[in-house]
């Protein structure tokens, strides 16, 4: 009935298209007008246009104007009433701009549609211009390989520059937004406009006049990033967009910033902006203070442990039991985390020599611990990084391709880098952060553009508010979507793959073979270069030669293999692209001439590279064949040894007899010691009669042993400095530190002490034989682990030596690969000639192959595997079947591949049981069908849940982040300085006077001495209260007291050293104070957001609970802002030379920035605390005494 129904009326989107057709037809009435226009005629349209747009609003922006003249000296109060008003004359501006937009949409469609014509030769066809329609309406068109998504955006960009507001075109990649500038910008230059690109490191004005020597920047002249946004229209990535946000939040100048208002975005692929990107931040760090060498000795501990169970999801308390009992930490494939089981904490706690891996003074060491265990267990080399060059390199698993300069953040890069043995860079500190998702929804209008976005129309609604519309293809789809067949096994899978290539490419045919990983494609390309099968591999490790080999995958019998790198950005032509082969071929000749091939008797380049590749891949099993092939078994003994020794060692810990004592020296210290270190009061009597009880009882069993004397020296240390911290009446802060670092090592020699003497005395008592077992478990530990490190070291010896020859050998053919590319790019007109000869010769020989591949039923698409969303699916479909021309795709599986065996491979294993299915024999089957696609609909549901609860994690701290960026810039604009700083001075009188006084009691009764104190502290004022006018005071005329005396002493400052100095000095002190504290906050938001699932298990919404924290941390940080700032402004004293009244105001010492993306939002075990040594502690702030709760809410009460 429901498809009856829709057959009358349509599809929601074929009613959104019928709608849009009488616009088209508008700008086809205007078409013939147009063309009648001389240049001069053409480009004065662009003025016509703006000048309607200004008039709608002219009355309106004068308003605007009066009222930000009126703001520059209005008091505080009104300064928030003429924003408000502001906002709202804003509002009503755009909305009558937006309306002369949307009449003006005909003509400046067509003016666009002729200025391209008359400059680069395109025509926008009808369905373009129906694209251009959605995209200037704020939605997203999602329009088929081939389409020209390129030249559809030239028509709203255009339309909405006309405002003067600026607008962003973001692409994927910086030769993108570099390309599409060279290539779009004649039509806008034809229109007076201006198009700038923003790319890495540089920023170009499209500039038809300007003549360079290198021809990948003709047209393209170098100006500053800021005039690159001062453009109509700009071009560039979504981390530069991003980036630039950040970094102008981060200045000391509005004259610095580069970022105009966020008016109009139109995003390319913005399925993969939108949603593959959005689940990694935008992160900006500079350096942290921290050492590498722990990751390298966390490193060396992890594959001692036994890998356990692989889980899905929360297993009951009877199944986590059997579990625990398999290894020493489980893996959950589907959350992507790592959990220590029981008996994995024991023996992690024995390797690193720590009594209480859970203990808080712990807490760094058990973090670098999970990292470790995820970089073993779930991060893949060639799968999820690769390392070149020495580094470790992140793959896009989205792409496929290379993201250099990206990093995993909270110490997961550097725990890779530890497993791969390759220098380990410092971590950093979080200096601005923001996702993908709130950066693009400050935009007043959003549209993107992709070719597979349906799928993901709900999220794109939820999220960023944005509709799909599916625009109509120019010819019609004539590809083959051939249903998917399914394999028990990955090997019987990749045989029938390999069949049906060599049958396919046997009768001319094209195939693309997609994969999932590089590790996946190079084992396909070993099993096709054993059928003798001609090929060519496209995938992170050897994308240099990108562009040769896409350009080769259309032609007669071509078989490329290829990550998803080879989709987006890259059309494959049939019968092959004649361009690119001649380029190709020209850059080979002269390699050729230049040097000769690292691998001798290789034609192309990229052949060189892949025998290289595969030459170091045979020295890696030579190597592991011949030096290492005792080791597993020797790592096999030294993991049982370690697990019997740890189990041991916990039972003769729970069988000592000091247990008691050491029972109740731990709680006194947990207790009774912590309070009194944390409140700075005197050790009481009850820790240290603890302390001597269990010291006694373990020298009286120690008499004589070398383990007594190494506990007797800590042990002194430890009493010398309680002795001072006794002593010392005042000043005991400054010994805090050091008298926790003593109390750390004290307490673990004291560990140690106890279980030596337990075995000593148990060892002659009915525990013998446990201790003796003890020993030879321990010794045959020993062993095990010196027979492996001799074997393992020659071995890791010999691959370092392979890995690093096979980077000298590519690097050094690169650089030769590089500088040919650049000479023949720079100097184009040199090569021309031979260049035409090669185009000629190859459009000749593309044009006959174009024939015969149609024939053979052109481009096949292959998938070995499938991908997690259905999207990603399509995009590798895409690529056969582009404008018209014929293709097939189909795609081969098993139940062993990773979507199957997470997601759903238990009911189609039911099916191919009931069925009797035989090895080798695939099955095709609806309920299989059905089967694969819920197990997709299910990952892109928990992905989506993903981003939805970064998101919303994300909102808390968005709404933080728009107040702090706000503040900034009304420091910045030096309106109202002083009046801010006497309203924070006024709030901390009133505080300081509340903290010391009581209404209900006698003025004389009150802390006159602490008050006094506290007045000295905060403003540096000592004002000797109380005096004889004192008696029968209330709090609040106090307050008012205070207040006027301090507000006279900032006075007396302004007159001594000038309003203007002052002024200064208040923006720089506001600026950087807010910078430091903002910076923390961003860390303990972090620290608090890892943690707060676990309010989970207490009942209690973790959502509802991080915004309720990070609400009174946002708070506690802006409290500390104003103690921090005033107490600085009324303490500094400004130096003046006699012979020169003036100051020299040092700025801010610039940090070094990394720019990066962080890893998962969510992370399964809480980060170490911020460690504020020597520093008043924070009430947000964790309390030292350990016990894992904020200051506040423990001794800070």
């Amino acid at each position: 009935m429901w498809n009856f129904i829709k057959g009358i009326i349509g599809t929601k989107n074929e009613r959104e298209i019928k709608r849009i057709r009488p616009l088209v037809e508008e700008v086809n009435h205007w078409e013939d007008e147009f063309k009648g226009l001389t240049d001069d005629q053409l480009r004065a349209r662009t003025d016509k246009f703006k000048t309607r747009i200004a008039e709608a609003a002219e009355t309106l922006r004068r308003e605007l104007a009066e009222l930000r003249d009126e703001a520059a000296t209005a008091e505080s109060e009104r300064r928030d009433e003429i924003r408000s008003q502001n906002e709202e004359l804003e509002k009503r501006v755009r909305e009558a701009e937006a309306q002369v937009l949307d009449e003006l949409l005909p003509e400046a469609f067509a003016a666009v549609r002729e200025a391209s014509r008359r400059t680069i030769g395109l025509r926008h066809f009808d369905v373009q211009i129906i694209g251009g329609v959605v995209l200037h309406e704020g939605k997203i068109a999602e329009m088929k390989t081939g389409e020209g998504k390129t030249l559809v955006a030239t028509l709203p960009l255009y339309l909405n520059a006309l405002t003067g507001r600026g607008v962003h075109l973001i692409t994927v990649n910086d030769y993108l937004a570099r390309r599409d500038v060279q290539w779009m910008g004649p039509i806008f230059h034809k229109l007076g406009l201006r198009t700038a690109s923003i790319v890495h490191e540089a920023s170009y004005l499209f500039d038809p006049t300007f003549l360079t020597k290198d021809y990948r920047y003709l047209n393209l002249r170098p100006i500053t990033r800021q005039e690159a946004y001062l453009a109509d229209i700009t071009y560039g990535t979504n981390n530069e967009f991003g980036f630039d946000y950040l970094r102008d939040n981060m200045k000391f100048s509005l004259d610095e910033y580069v970022q105009r208002e966020l008016n109009y975005a139109v995003v390319d692929e913005v399925d993969n902006i939108l949603i593959d990107e959005a689940r990694t931040p935008l992160i900006i760090s500079g350096p942290a203070e921290e050492s590498t060498d722990k990751y390298y000795v966390i490193d060396r501990i992890i594959p001692k442990l036994q890998r356990g169970a692989v889980i899905q999801g929360d297993p009951s308390q009877e199944e986590r039991a059997a579990i625990d009992a398999k290894g020493d930490y489980t893996v959950d494939e589907k959350s992507r985390s790592v959990t220590l089981t029981e008996g994995g904490v024991a023996k992690v706690e024995r390797l690193l020599g720590v009594h209480n891996l859970y203990d808080p003074r712990q807490i760094d060491s058990l973090h670098h611990v999970q990292q470790a265990l995820k970089a073993h267990a779930i991060f893949r080399r060639d799968v999820d990084y690769v390392v070149k060059d020495g580094e470790v390199i992140i793959v896009d698993e989205f792409t496929g391709r290379l993201m250099p300069g990206r990093r995993w953040s909270d110490g997961l890069h550097q725990a890779v880098e530890a497993k791969e043995r390759v220098h380990i860079r410092e971590e950093n500190q979080t200096l601005a952060t923001i996702t993908i998702q709130n950066y693009f929804r400050m935009y007043k209008k959003l549209a993107g553009m992709t070719g597979t976005a349906d799928t993901e129309a709900p999220e794109f609604k939820k999220i960023y508010k944005l509709d799909v519309a599916v625009i109509p293809t120019h010819r019609a789809m004539v590809r083959e979507d051939l249903p998917d067949v399914v394999y028990r096994t990955d090997r019987e899978k990749y045989d029938a793959v390999v069949n049906e290539i060599a049958e396919r490419a046997k009768q001319g045919q094209p195939i693309l073979v997609g994969t999932t990983s590089v590790a996946k494609s190079e084992k396909l390309s070993r099993m096709l270069k054993q059928r003798g099968i001609k090929h060519n591999v496209l995938n992170a490790v050897n994308h240099e030669a990108e562009a040769s080999i896409i350009a080769q995958a259309g032609r007669l019998h071509a078989v490329t293999i290829a990550t998803n790198m080879a989709g987006r950005g890259t059309d494959i032509l049939l019968g092959g692209n004649p361009e690119f082969l001649a380029r190709s071929d020209m850059e080979n000749e002269w390699i050729q001439r230049a040097s000769k091939l690292p691998i001798q008797g290789a034609a192309r380049y990229e052949d060189a590279l892949r025998e290289l590749r595969e030459k170091y891949e045979e020295e890696v099993q030579r190597a592991e064949k011949k030096l290492f092939k005792d080791g597993e078994a020797f790592e096999q003994q030294r993991s049982d040894a370690l697990k019997r020794t740890t189990e041991l060692q916990r039972q003769i810990r729970t069988i000592s007899p000091f247990r008691q004592a050491r029972e109740r020296y731990e709680d006194s210290s947990a207790t009774e010691l912590i309070e009194a270190l944390h409140n700075l009061r005197p050790i009481p009597e009850g820790y240290l009669r603890a302390k001597e009880a269990f010291e006694s009882a373990l020298l009286d069993s120690q008499s004589g042993n070398r383990t007594s004397g190494d506990f007797a020296a800590v042990r002194e240390d430890f009493n010398s400095i309680i002795e001072i911290w006794q002593e010392k009446k005042a000043g005991r802060e400054m010994l805090v530190e050091a008298i926790d670092e003593k109390r750390r090592l004290y307490e673990q020699s004291l560990i140690d002490c106890e279980f030596a003497s337990a075995i000593q005395v148990l060892g002659c008592g009915e525990h013998g034989a446990t201790v003796r077992e003890y020993e030879a478990s321990h010794q045959a530990f020993d062993e095990a682990e010196a027979h492996y490190e001799a074997v393992r070291g020659p071995y890791e010896e010999a691959i370092r030596q392979a890995q690093e020859n096979y980077e000298a050998k590519r690097q050094e053919y690169l650089r030769m690969v590089e500088n040919i590319r650049e000479q023949l790019d720079k100097a184009p007109d040199e090569y021309r000639k031979r260049f035409e000869q090669i185009l000629a010769n190859y459009n000749q020989i593309c044009a006959a192959e174009k024939e015969r591949v149609i024939t053979a039923g052109g481009l096949h698409i292959l998938g070995t595997e499938r991908h997690e969303s259905r999207r990603i699916d399509n995009q590798l479909r895409g690529r056969a079947g582009r404008q018209g021309d014929p293709g097939s795709s189909r795609f081969y599986l098993s139940l062993e591949d990773d979507l199957m065996r997470i997601f759903g491979a238990d009911r189609i294993q039911g099916i191919m049981a009931r069925l009797g299915m035989e090895e080798g024999e695939p099955i095709e089957h609806g309920l299989v069908t059905r089967a694969i696609e819920n197990a997709q609909k299910k990952v892109e549901g928990h992905n989506f849940d993903i981003r939805k609860h970064l998101l919303e994690y994300d909102d808390v701290l968005n709404k933080q982040r728009e107040v702090i960026y706000s503040k900034r810039r009304d420091f910045l604009k030096g309106e109202g300085l002083k009046e801010e700083v006497l309203d924070m001075a006024a709030e901390l009188c009133e505080e300081i006077v509340g903290r010391y006084t009581a209404r209900e009691s006698d003025s004389a009764d009150w802390d006159w001495t602490g008050l006094n104190e506290a007045v000295h502290h905060q403003f540096n004022q000592r004002l000797d209260f109380p005096g004889h006018d004192m008696e029968g005071i209330l709090p609040e005329s106090l307050s008012a007291l205070l207040i006027e005396r301090i507000t006279a002493a900032y006075e007396e400052k302004e007159r001594r050293f000038g309003a203007p100095m002052l002024r200064q000095l208040e923006k720089i002190i506001l600026l950087q104070t807010i910078d430091t504290l903002w910076k923390d906050h961003l860390l303990n938001m972090d620290h608090l957001k890892e943690g707060i699932g676990l309010r989970g298990y207490g009942q209690k919404n973790p959502l509802q609970e991080y915004q309720k924290e990070g609400y009174e941390m946002f708070e506690d940080m802006n409290h500390r802002v104003q103690e921090d700032v005033v107490q600085k402004l009324f303490t500094v004293e400004l130096a003046r030379e006699t012979s020169a009244p003036q100051i020299i105001i040092e700025q801010p010492r610039q940090q070094r920035m990394v720019l990066s993306h962080g890893n998962d939002p969510i992370a399964a075990h809480p980060a170490a605390p911020q460690k504020r040594g020597g520093e008043k502690v924070g009430r947000n702030d964790l309390c030292p005494c350990g016990s894992g709760k904020k200051y506040k809410r423990c001794h800070g009460k």
